[in-house]
């Protein structure tokens, strides 16, 4: 989702339906972005994101299998 603040489920993380809709924040606010409720077995749940992953072990292990190649006679 590069280039999107907001997250879409697919499915409740409760009871696993895909029968669930954008809900309004708690508090009334308009920072509802994320708020999401499931029909199915009536609760609801938050979307946020906490860190951008990135795999710096697989770039790393290239570079050291290129570099024990070159070293060989």
């Amino acid at each position: 989702m590069a280039g999107s603040a907001r997250a879409v489920p697919f499915y409740c993380p409760y009871c696993g339906e895909e029968d669930i809709v954008p809900e309004p924040a708690p508090d009334g606010s308009g920072a509802g972005h994320g708020h999401w409720a499931c029909r199915s077995c009536q609760r609801a749940f938050r979307l946020s994101l906490t860190a951008l992953f990135t795999d710096s072990t697989a770039a790393d292990s290239t570079v050291a299998d290129s570099t024990a190649t070159r070293r060989r006679p």
